[in-house]
């Protein structure tokens, strides 16, 4: 698997856009190159773009819509979806709308959808179990997921944006990492 791009505009621009085909002003032909160099080299590899706020807020969710229908209308290889879920615990964010811009996005492009940086951040246990219990089966249960990675394992140790992400804190496991542990029937301590 490739992570071909990441984050494309305007969440980023890359310097050298430009310099690999240009196109920022919505032909993405820079991001079509990005897909067809790496298939050349790596012909047996699932490509991905990968976005953070595509299953959680509108806006973003077209936007990223737009650009891989772009390039699906330019033959670019594009194998897959990544869509970091990090805004779950958000609190203007509602299950109701990320099931359906999840659904919407994998309507809309027709692709095997990977969640790339799940992580839920917050100081309370149960609240954590909380969404992780509603927000993995959605996911889990969806025909066209293929993988879920969880970003972030140590409570205070993850990333600044969601420092309290981790599943295990002071070398214990918490009650959502029990609970993901337990539908994997994996052990749980």
């Amino acid at each position: 698997m490739i992570d071909v791009v990441n984050e494309p505009p305007p969440h980023a621009t890359p310097s050298y856009a430009n310099a690999i085909g240009g196109g920022t002003n919505g032909s993405w032909q820079w991001i079509i190159n990005a897909f067809t160099w790496p298939r050349e080299a790596c012909p047996n590899a699932t490509l991905l773009l990968n976005d953070y706020n595509i299953i959680e807020w509108s806006g973003d969710n077209s936007r990223f819509i737009g650009i891989v229908q772009t390039l699906q209308a330019a033959n670019a290889p594009i194998d897959a979806i990544g869509a970091q879920a990090h805004d779950l615990d958000h609190g203007s964010v509602a299950f109701s709308t990320v099931e359906r811009l999840f659904n919407n996005l994998h309507d809309s492009a027709g692709l095997p959808i990977y969640i790339t940086e799940m992580d839920i951040s917050t100081s309370d246990d149960n609240r954590q179990l909380q969404l992780y219990q509603q927000y993995s089966p959605l996911f889990w249960e969806s025909s066209f997921v293929p993988g879920i990675t969880i970003w972030g394992w140590i409570y205070g140790k993850t990333w600044s944006p969601a420092p309290e992400s981790g599943l295990i804190r002071n070398g214990s496991f918490r009650p959502a990492m029990t609970c993901l542990m337990e539908q994997l029937d994996r052990p749980t301590n």
